[in-house]
Order: C-alpha cells, then sequence, then structure tokens
C-alpha cells in the first residue's frame, strides 16, 4: 500500500552491489565499441593483431554491451517506477523529472558525441510508465518480439530494396576521411556537425541491430527482474540465475560461433557490407538478435554468481565502484575520447588502429576505476550523479562522506 512519506534518495550503502559491478562491466564495453567509432572499423587494418582485436570486440562486446547497459537502465527505472508507487502515494512526478534531466544531460552530451544514448533512454523511459505493471510474463514475450524486429525488418528492406538504384562506390580511405572533417576543427565545428542529433529520431532505423525496438526490449527485461525482485533476494533465486548464466553463455557463444562461420563462408556481416542471400541474411541476424541478448545476460549472471563468494566479491569492489558513478563515467569517458581524436585534444581520429584503440581504451578504463575508487573513499556520490539526484529532489544533497 503506498505510503505518505515524501519521496528521497537511497542511500549509497542500500545499494545492489552485483548490480554495480554489472554495470562496470557494460561501461567498459560501452567505452571500447564508442571509440571503434573514429577508424578502428576501417577495413585497411590488416594486421593479424588488428584483425583478432576487431574480432574480439565485435564477438564478446559490440552490442552486447549496449544490451547489458540498456537492461540495468530498466532495471534501474524499475526500482525507481516501484519506490515512486511506494513512497509517493502512486506519484511518479519524481521518475518524470528524472528523465527530463537526463534527456537535458544527454542534449549537451550529443554536441560532443552524436552517437550518445542518453536522450533515447529518457524518452523511452518516458514510454516504460505505460508498461510498469503489465504482467510479467507479458513483458517477456513483448521483449521477445521486439527483438525480432531487427532480423525481420533487415530482411523487408532487403527484399524491396531497388537494386538498380545502387551503386557500387568505393569508401573513401581514412586519410580522405580526415581531409576537413568537423572534429578536427574547432569546438564550435564540433558541436555544428553534431546538432542534428538533438533531438534523437527514435523512430527511424527500427530494423537496425541497435534500434529503439532493441532497447526498449531490453528495457522490458530489466523492468521484469526489477519487478520479480530477483536481485534482491539473491540466495533464494540462485537456482534461476545459474539457468541464466548456463543458457546465455551457451547461446551467446554458440550463436557468435555460427555468425562467424557465415561470415567466412558466406559473406554474412552485421554491421559492414553484406553479400549473403537473403536466407543467409536473416539466419545471420537472428543468431545475432538473440545471442548477443543471450551473451549480455549470461555476462549479467555470470557476475552475479561471482560476487556472492568473498574473494571475488574483494576483486569485483573497484567495478562496483565504477558502477555506481555510471553517468560520471559514461560522459568522463567521452571527454576522455574526444581528447585523443578530435582536433581540440590530440587530433588522432582516423590514426589508430583497432589494436590501438584497445590499448587506449583499456587505458582510459583503469584511470576511470581509479578515479571512481579514490572518490568514493571521500564523497557519497560521483558529481554527475550528486547534480542528477539533487535536481531530481530539488534539494542540494550531502556529498562529503563526513557530513
Amino acid at each position: 500500500m503506498p505510503l505518505d512519506k515524501p519521496i528521497g534518495p537511497t542511500d549509497p550503502q542500500a545499494r545492489l552491489r552485483s548490480i554495480d559491478a554489472v554495470r562496470g562491466v557494460a561501461l567498459f564495453g560501452v567505452l571500447l565499441v564508442n571509440m571503434y567509432n573514429f577508424g578502428a572499423y576501417s577495413p585497411e587494418w590488416t594486421g593479424l593483431i588488428d584483425r583478432m582485436s576487431v574480432t574480439a570486440m565485435h564477438s564478446v562486446f559490440e552490442t552486447k554491451s549496449w544490451r547489458l547497459f540498456s537492461f540495468l537502465f530498466g532495471f534501474g527505472f524499475a526500482l525507481q517506477m516501484i519506490k515512486a508507487e511506494t513512497q509517493a502515494a502512486g506519484s511518479l512526478w519524481f521518475y518524470i523529472r528524472r528523465l527530463v534531466i537526463l534527456f537535458v544531460i544527454g542534449m549537451a552530451h550529443a554536441l560532443f558525441y552524436d552517437g550518445e544514448i542518453l536522450m533515447k533512454y529518457a524518452a523511452l523511459g518516458m514510454i516504460l510508465v505505460v508498461f510498469r505493471k503489465m504482467q510479467r510474463r507479458a513483458l517477456l514475450v513483448l521483449a521477445l518480439i521486439l527483438l525480432a524486429a531487427f532480423p525481420v525488418g533487415n530482411m523487408i528492406v532487403s527484399l524491396t530494396d531497388d537494386e538498380s538504384a545502387v551503386q557500387s562506390e568505393e569508401n573513401p580511405s581514412l586519410a580522405e576521411r580526415r581531409e576537413g572533417h568537423p572534429y578536427l576543427g574547432s569546438l564550435t565545428d564540433v558541436f555544428e556537425a553534431n546538432a542534428p542529433a538533438v533531438p534523437p529520431r527514435i523512430w527511424s532505423g527500427l530494423h537496425n541491430p541497435e534500434s529503439s525496438l532493441a532497447v526498449f526490449a531490453m528495457f522490458l527485461l530489466g523492468l521484469y527482474v526489477g519487478r520479480s525482485r530477483i536481485i534482491h533476494d539473491i540466495p533464494q533465486h540462485l537456482p534461476f540465475i545459474r539457468k541464466v548464466f548456463g543458457w546465455g553463455i551457451g547461446i551467446g557463444v554458440t550463436s557468435a560461433i555460427a555468425e562467424w562461420l557465415l561470415g567466412q563462408y558466406s559473406g554474412y556481416a552485421v554491421f559492414r557490407e553484406n553479400t549473403a542471400c537473403i536466407g543467409t541474411q536473416l539466419l545471420g541476424d537472428i543468431l545475432f538478435a538473440y545471442g548477443s541478448t543471450a551473451l549480455a545476460l549470461g555476462y549479467a549472471a555470470a557476475i552475479v554468481l561471482l560476487a556472492q563468494g568473498p574473494r571475488w566479491s574483494a576483486v569485483l569492489r573497484p567495478l562496483e565502484d565504477l558502477g555506481k558513478m555510471a553517468l560520471t563515467v559514461y560522459l568522463s569517458g567521452t571527454l576522455m575520447f574526444t581528447m585523443l581524436f578530435y582536433g581540440y585534444g590530440f587530433g588522432q581520429i582516423f590514426l589508430i588502429g583497432p589494436a590501438g584503440t584497445t590499448a587506449y581504451a583499456v587505458l582510459f578504463f583503469v584511470i576511470q576505476l581509479l578515479i571512481c575508487s579514490w572518490w568514493l573513499r571521500r564523497f557519497r556520490f560521483g558529481p554527475m550523479e550528486w547534480a542528477w539526484r539533487s535536481l531530481t529532489y530539488w534539494k542540494v544533497q550531502t556529498l562529503r562522506l563526513s557530513e
């Protein structure tokens, strides 16, 4: 029954620590995949280590990290909605305020990097309110249906494309792409180039593997887990979590291997030029859409299970600290890689290959781990989390632990 006390922020000590560790892992994948967008995808990088780096990034992190990150947002939104309904007599206004503020933060972030995701999350979070009381089994069914939008939609687009209108043009080289690129200009040039990303076009490209429908499907899965309170009572749900781990990793790895074989022998590719026939393309897309989701959930279950042991709990502590500062870490990651690639920094866009990009991503992530551990020994929240909470609750939150 709803309570009449005013809603307030969650005590940091009451957080679900294993979920913070999962969020930390997802953040590394997000950082790595974002950094690959600045030249590391190019086929010009033909060295063995570069090709191995691309394969590892695609098989282990690409889309899986975004799936996991979206799942965690859905899970967090579920907790916020439940909290709103139980602490504020059913009011969801605080949840709406939280999303509006997130959207504004995303608008500012998009001016630096047009691949930002916060605005889309905030917009879809508004829609998620409608589904907050849907039966849990229905949430699962709807999520599975939405995940099919990529393979089915991609097949329809391929069948209806006018092949005669498609012209085979060579992709520009990395050197040609550098010439006059706005990211190598001033900060104003960067803002002007990225301004069209605001507001997000959440209903465009719905047949793409990382479309809004796929993101919303993961929101629904996160909502399902949050409402089921699986993570709130892990000992009771250990058999279920072990099944998610086994089936998730098994299906995910099998799908990744099958997808790789299709790419080697049939010309199938998800994000690059696809030369496979329609049937092979549909099979590959199904493997990728559902395999990526299964692997992401398998990752989450694996970390939750590891966190139950005292030895691994200590090992995962730095990831937990990073997960507690997810918004700060996500935005600071953009600050780091834009300083590396953009003209107002070191201007290395289109100059660093897959192996080098992976190395820089690891370096940036280690720096974030160290800073987060240092920060949370002194403060209750990350700086952006503090600002977000203060604006959401219309009250300046206590930041220092000593207070």
